[in-house]
C-alpha cells in the first residue's frame, strides 16, 4: 500500500519534514517513491506547508492514502479529494 506520509530532516531543535510518497512497509526515513512537499513546523503560520498540488491530486487519485497528520495539512492549503 502507498501512502502520502512525513519524512523527518533537520536537527533535533529545529525539525522539518518533506511529504513524501512512499511504501508502508518501508521505514519513515526509508527510499521513497517521489517527493512532493516540505513541512516547517516552526515557520511562519503563512509559510509552513508548502508541496505540489497537483502530484498530490494525482497520487490520491490513484489510490495513495494519506496519514492523518498530512491530511490536516492538505486541508489548510485547500486540497480535496
Amino acid at each position: 500500500m502507498v501512502k502520502i506520509r512525513l519524512k523527518k530532516f533537520g536537527t533535533k531543535a529545529k525539525p522539518c519534514y518533506r511529504i513524501v510518497v512512499q511504501d508502508s512497509r518501508k521505514p519513515r526515513d526509508g527510499t521513497t517513491i517521489e517527493e512532493l512537499g516540505i513541512y516547517q513546523p516552526i515557520a511562519k503560520e503563512d509559510a509552513q506547508v508548502s508541496f505540489n498540488e497537483e502530484r498530490a491530486k494525482y497520487w490520491i487519485g490513484v489510490g495513495a492514502q494519506p496519514t492523518a497528520t498530512v491530511k490536516k495539512l492538505f486541508s489548510k492549503k485547500n486540497l480535496n479529494k
